[in-house]
């Protein structure tokens, strides 16, 4: 059930990202809808799953956008395993924590994707992480903040890993 309910949320989160990713724009920077969706899943799933989720998930962003055919798949593979792997280790149920891991992951995701973006112009990548990957990560932590603490208090819900 909780799988059919994962793959529900990233189809929507790949769908909203892919078609309506300039009305939620805020000062050029768009959350990782789908990115938020992996490291939720990441947290209550575990690593293997939230694995596969990231590379299938990059895997169809990746051919929404060919010029980067497999640099999403591997980045989001790469991030939901770290994710996963690391809710073993921390104490996940804490609203901090899951902003800060959400904030991590986001970075992660970034700089391997502008590490493989730009290989040929080693510079650059600072540059893109900097430019577009730091407000990119803080957009993407604010908005999962507020969708946990919308969670919290309205529906008394937290956001548990099941380990």
């Amino acid at each position: 059930m909780r799988t059919i309910q994962n793959i529900l949320l990233m189809i929507l989160a790949l769908f909203i990202q892919t078609s309506w990713k300039h009305p939620i724009s805020i000062a050029g920077f768009s959350p990782d809808l789908v990115l938020l969706i992996l490291v939720y899943i990441g947290i209550t799933g575990g690593q293997i799953e939230a694995t596969v989720f990231g590379f299938c998930s990059g895997f169809f962003i990746d051919i929404y956008a060919p010029e980067t055919l497999g640099i999403n798949a591997l980045a989001n593979a790469v991030v939901g395993f770290a994710v996963g792997f690391s809710r073993v280790g921390v104490v996940a149920e804490d609203l901090q924590v899951q902003a800060l891991i959400l904030l991590l992951a986001t970075l992660l995701h970034d700089f391997i994707f502008f590490t493989f973006y730009s290989i040929s112009d080693p510079l650059n990548i600072f540059f893109l992480l900097v430019r577009h990957g730091v407000g990119t990560a803080v957009y993407t932590t604010l908005l999962g903040l507020g969708i946990s603490v919308f969670m919290v208090r309205i529906f008394n819900k937290r956001i548990l890993p099941h380990a």
